[in-house]
């Protein structure tokens, strides 16, 4: 039953890739940059203001917020951007480190982009030996 729904949700596709490239980057920023309002707002209160949490809990919702949209994003865009389940898991793990978004998403084009170079070779290759443009 559970894995049916899966199939059918990795069937419908609401963005091109294209689309969907562009907001889960989009999303892996905005993590990024939520680590980086967490970590200031530590660092605020532990050297300037001490004793003062309002700086960290400021900064955590903010993170909070930007930490559920990457989640949505790495779970929502995994059939569109052409990820197994097993990749879209690493996705919302590699959240829980501070910047592993980004090294994610860095990780996860460069393996596109040469997927297609490849493909795109492989296409080029087979109409140079093929026969009928001899």
């Amino acid at each position: 039953m559970v894995i049916a729904l899966f199939e059918k949700f990795e069937r419908n596709q609401i963005f091109t890739e294209d689309e969907g490239w562009m907001l889960f980057r989009l999303a892996a920023i905005g993590e990024a940059c939520g680590w980086t309002l967490l970590i200031s707002g530590m660092a605020i209160t532990r050297y300037i203001l001490p004793g003062n949490n309002i700086p960290v809990m400021i900064a955590g919702q903010f993170h909070g917020i930007l930490f559920l949209l990457y989640a949505a994003a790495a779970a929502g865009l995994y059939p569109t951007l052409r990820w197994s389940r097993k990749q879209a898991l690493v996705a919302l793990m590699a959240s829980v480190p501070p910047y592993g978004s980004l090294l994610f998403e860095i990780w996860a084009r460069h393996r596109f982009d040469s997927s297609e170079f490849r493909r795109y070779a492989y296409c080029i290759a087979f109409t140079l030996l093929s026969d009928e443009h001899t």
